[in-house]
């Protein structure tokens, strides 16, 4: 190996043509764009599901009215209502036909959660204790969900979830 060899590398890399040089720059440029674009498209779209308040509770449920939940489920919604100076929130409910009721309602796994309409914020009744709702005709029961961060306030719109059914723009109360 002589020592003018590196040199000749050297020289035939200098010796690279103004188009070879042109096309490495294109290429980099073309890169960079596609990158920004990428980069673009995903912040737009977390952006949109933010803003448009996509609630992951909702998410393959069906939309029911109240009166089509009492007819296909035989349960009334009584209240949404603000306790322990907004930090809980009671759902009452009667039952109404206790037969269909049981469709509805399952194991712990399957408690109802209120989505938070407008936002992405779930509220959750207590999960990790052993329950089991006797359900008859005529009875009322309530569901308690804690109101982290007072993220709900009296007006605000919550859709009650249970088992892939959905009953949207229930008013909180007082």
């Amino acid at each position: 190996m002589s020592i003018d060899e590196p040199t000749i590398a050297v020289l035939d890399a200098e010796d690279e043509t103004a188009d070879e040089k042109a096309g490495r720059s294109t290429r980099r440029k073309r890169l960079i764009a596609f990158v920004a674009i990428i980069a673009v498209l995903f912040v737009g779209i977390a952006a949109w599901q933010m803003r448009s308040g996509t609630n992951p509770a909702i998410a393959g449920s069906t939309a029911i009215t109240a009166e089509q939940l009492e007819e296909q489920y035989g349960v009334r919604l009584d209240v949404i209502g603000l306790l322990a100076s907004g930090g809980l929130l009671e759902l009452r409910f009667q039952v109404t036909d206790a037969d269909k009721a049981t469709a509805l309602f399952g194991e712990v796994e399957d408690m109802p959660v209120l989505a938070v309409e407008g936002t992405t914020k779930v509220l959750y009744s207590a999960k990790g204790m052993k329950h089991s709702l006797v359900l008859l005709d005529g009875a009322s029961y309530f569901f308690l969900y804690g109101n982290v961060g007072n993220v709900v306030q009296e007006g605000s719109n919550v859709a009650f979830v249970m088992n892939g059914v959905r009953i949207p723009h229930l008013t909180v109360m007082k």
